[in-house]
């Protein structure tokens, strides 16, 4: 299933009222004066420490396997 098509089967299992404020806020995002992205500008330094830090739990094994959390996260929710 793509990305496309988990979104849009979300979106039509969601009551009503959760599609609305769905669309209102996406609105927003093309709407409002200032943008309503909640994450600030990261520096180059910022960056690259960050993944330092990834990187090193990666090599002491505390990684997650994206594909199972994304499918964890989906089946709680009630997506998958």
């Amino acid at each position: 299933m793509s990305t496309i098509e988990a979104t849009v089967s979300m979106l039509e299992t969601m009551p009503e009222e959760a599609r609305t404020m769905v669309l209102k806020y996406t609105q927003s995002l093309f709407t409002s004066p200032k943008p309503a992205n909640p994450f600030t500008p990261k520096t180059e330094e910022a960056i690259l420490s960050d993944l330092e830090e990834s990187r090193k739990q990666i090599s002491a094994g505390q990684g997650v396997d994206m594909k199972q959390a994304l499918l964890d996260i989906g089946e709680r929710h009630g997506f998958v």
